[in-house]
């Protein structure tokens, strides 16, 4: 039996980025990948002065060091690594990147990672996952990112509170719905920066530097697709539920559609799925202790008694150009509550005993609708009712 094993290589790397006439340059991206499979190792950016350093640890013995910066040829080197690894590249002269020779074979690969001011900028690509894995599992890949078990994620510590797509929000503000659905295959690029508010935005303010905002970009021809989950199931004394949730997206064209039905006090959806359903209509919501919650006065799940309850919604969005944008939402929610209650009670007093029986039934029906629509002309924003036949 033969046993092998590797041994984490300690190693720095420090050294200055300059072009040909001796000018530093800032914000270069310097990163480090593995000769045997290009993956990444780490990543940093010059200072002002063109200085940079990257330290860490790796079981590869043999890494490529390759600076990029925009407008000049890449840099690459390889560099063998022994424990403890120290090595200065003194001052690396960054050709600029000319094309306008007759005839040229370019040669180059895509960098894993750059910086651009408040950006910072992942190639999908260039991170190996299996080939069937979605966001969260390219986010689990990405150095300084981390995903906890509920599906939370961070950037270097910092929370992420909105994942866009193509700068958009994505069914909703909850950025589990764009990391557990969207397929790998179809993200280009991964952009994090600090999350602003709308007049941030407007205004061109810094953002919170404390809470991100991660940004999903898709290739125009790759922009389409659906998710969808079906859940069914069946017990005694007819028992039963059935639930299905599909979102449907094409460019600026944004439908979910969900329904469930069922008699054990279930809700049928967990908070966040019908929270983000409903989108910018949900302005009120409670939760209760016993996993039963209520949105806009629409109740799902908990509650005394057996309820049977039917639920149905319809989430639209649609935009034309940069000033027209429409937003519709229709819910539906009906409880049937029976409850029965039966009391035995047995009275024992000093000179007699006696039983006392009682037997209580009700049954309780409510309907709830919310219908709302949202069209929005920049900057006139017009607002009315849309309703729609389930």
């Amino acid at each position: 039996m033969i046993f092998a094993s590797a041994e984490a290589q300690e190693y720095k790397i420090q050294g200055k980025v300059i072009d040909s006439e001796n000018v530093a340059l800032e914000s270069a991206t310097i990163y480090v990948e593995t000769v045997k499979d290009s993956s990444l190792v780490d990543y940093t950016i010059s200072d002002t002065d063109g200085n940079f350093v990257i330290e860490g640890s790796t079981d590869a013995t043999e890494v490529n060091l390759y600076i990029s910066f925009t407008g000049f040829q890449t840099y690459k080197k390889k560099y063998q690594l022994s424990k403890n690894s120290m090595i200065n590249t003194g001052s690396v002269i960054l050709k600029l990147d000319d094309n306008t020779l007759g005839e040229v074979v370019v040669q180059a690969t895509k960098a894993p990672v750059s910086i651009k001011t408040d950006t910072l900028e992942f190639n999908a690509a260039s991170f190996k996952t299996k080939a069937d894995a979605n966001l969260e599992e390219v986010l689990k890949k990405l150095p300084g990112v981390t995903v906890d078990k509920d599906g939370a994620v961070s950037v270097n510590g910092k929370k992420v509170s909105r994942v866009l797509v193509n700068g958009k929000e994505f069914f909703g503000d909850d950025p589990k719905i764009a990391t557990k659905n969207l397929p790998k295959e179809i993200i280009n690029k991964i952009q994090v920066v600090d999350t602003k508010t709308k007049s941030e935005e407007f205004t061109g303010k810094e953002g919170d530097s404390e809470n991100k905002t991660i940004n999903i970009t898709i290739d125009e021809d790759k922009n389409k697709g659906y998710f969808a989950r079906l859940t069914a199931g069946g017990g005694t004394d007819e028992r039963y539920e059935l639930s299905g949730i599909g979102n449907y997206f094409k460019d600026d064209l944004r439908v979910s559609i969900l329904a469930s039905s069922n008699n054990i006090n279930s809700s049928g959806f967990t908070f966040d799925e019908v929270f983000d359903a409903m989108g910018r209509s949900a302005y009120s919501f409670a939760r209760s202790s016993n996993g039963s919650f209520s949105i806009n006065g629409n109740s799902f799940g908990g509650g005394g008694g057996v309820t049977k309850s039917d639920n149905g919604g319809i989430s639209l969005v649609n935009e034309w150009d940069d000033e027209t944008e429409l937003s519709a939402n229709y819910f539906f929610n009906r409880g049937d509550t029976k409850t029965r209650t039966e009391i035995e009670r047995e009275n024992i007093l000093p000179d007699r005993t006696y039983f006392n029986n009682s037997i209580s039934s009700s049954e309780k029906k409510m309907t709830t609708i919310e219908r709302d629509s949202d069209l929005n002309f920049n900057p006139i924003r017009l607002r009315g009712f849309l309703f729609v036949l389930i």
